[in-house]
């Protein structure tokens, strides 16, 4: 029988209660990830003109930034559209960097429904297998400031 020397033991606990705090949740940042915004990869000159009306921008339980009734559509913004977040509100940013709404504002989006075949191009890659429809490619937004 071979005898394990003392070093190697304690060598190896510490490198176990690492792995152990890593697998158990040990990082305490708790940063909640920022809502999937799909963009589209290129300015666009001509948008359909349909209106959406009749809810409030919000982010549902997995993440997806919609609007609408009910479910929502989940929107494609416009190129150069970005998030900022600032502590419990999520801003919707156009492509000159003014705020043009935030979550739970009531919007009205001018564009128009499509299929998920078409967002993917529109927006130059898959869609997350999770991010269902319907899809709304949205018109740029007038700034509220």
């Amino acid at each position: 029988i071979r005898e394990v020397p003392q070093v190697d033991m304690v060598v190896g606990m510490p490198v176990f209660i690492l792995v152990f705090g890593i697998g158990c949740g040990g990082n305490s940042t708790n940063k909640t990830p920022e809502p999937y915004f799909p963009v589209q990869k290129e300015f666009q000159t001509i948008y359909m003109q349909s209106l959406l009306t009749g809810g409030k921008l919000a982010i549902d339980n997995a993440g997806y930034l919609r609007a609408g009734a009910t479910e929502g559509v989940l929107i494609i913004w416009p190129y150069g559209y970005s998030l900022k977040i600032e502590g419990k509100n999520t801003w919707i940013i156009n492509d000159k960097g003014q705020a043009v709404a935030k979550v739970g504002d009531a919007v009205e989006l001018t564009g128009g429904l499509v299929d998920a075949s078409v967002v993917e191009v529109i927006i130059g890659h898959a869609l997350p297998t999770d991010a269902v429809g319907p899809y709304w490619v949205a018109a740029p937004l007038k700034s509220n400031q």
